[in-house]
């Protein structure tokens, strides 16, 4: 079953929409990896049944040298039935994105990734030809920076809408997505407009995102087209299993979902 697949099974069965962020803060959490481990396990433990994604960032592991990717290793047998997408955001020339998607589909075991669009459709390719996993390109990102260049006009349109196009022509398997940030929900519509891949919505939770203006936006009826993340909001919570359940709900709030 391929990546997509496998989280519109969930999504339904589960019910929810909701992905969250593993990105351990040493400066929050003591012990080095082995402590990273230790919460990121539990935060899995609590929160698992109210997701149909976990989506570890690179950044957040590597700081810890060997032990850190040896920790994300071991945490991504925790829950094997709960596809892990790794926030990478990957960018490079092809023969580089080539050893880049064989050291996370391959080595890492990852069923999805995020890239970087900046280097063009010859350097996605060596992603998106790995057909059974989840390939989500950078489109309007969460943070304020976007707009330095992203909202830049080429031929009458923002550049972020030259990379949906872009993301559409790669998307011969069906494997690819969109990250558009929680944080421009007009964007988000913008995108959904000319669209419909399935959407990464970081930025909800400490970014400040607008759950319910970014779900409106996003969503169009398939499971797997508003996959909504939050990371700190949930991993430092004093119950990452409430902080779930409620986030879960205000997202089925919008879209009609009860339970």
């Amino acid at each position: 079953m391929s990546y997509f697949e496998r989280l519109r099974t969930l999504s339904r069965e589960r019910q929810t929409l909701l992905c969250v962020g593993l990105d351990p803060d040493p400066e929050r959490i003591e012990g080095g990896a082995a402590g990273a481990l230790r919460h990121c396990r539990e935060v899995v433990r609590q929160t698992e049944e109210h997701v149909c994604c976990f989506k570890p960032n690179s950044a957040f592991w590597e700081q810890y040298g060997p032990d850190g990717w040896a920790a994300l290793m071991e945490l991504r047998d925790e829950a094997p039935n709960t596809p892990f997408l790794f926030d990478a955001k990957r960018g490079d020339m092809d023969n580089t994105m080539r050893a880049y998607a064989k050291a996370v589909f391959g080595t890492l075991a990852m069923d999805a990734a995020t890239v970087n669009p900046y280097l063009g459709s010859d350097s996605l390719r060596e992603f998106t030809r790995y057909e059974d996993r989840g390939v989500y390109v950078l489109c309007r990102t969460s943070n304020p920076g976007a707009k330095d260049l992203q909202h830049l006009e080429a031929g009458g349109e923002p550049v972020y809408q030259h990379v949906a196009a872009l993301a559409e022509r790669l998307n011969a398997s069906g494997n690819v997505g969109l990250v558009v940030g929680a944080t421009a929900p007009t964007e988000v519509a913008d995108v959904r407009r000319v669209s419909q891949l399935p959407f990464l919505l970081p930025g909800v939770g400490a970014q400040g995102g607008d759950v319910e203006a970014a779900v409106r936006a996003a969503w169009n009826g398939d499971p797997a087209s508003c996959l909504i993340s939050a990371s700190r909001s949930v991993i430092y919570a004093s119950s990452p299993a409430r902080e779930t359940a409620a986030l879960k709900a205000q997202i089925n709030a919008v879209i009609g979902v009860r339970r």
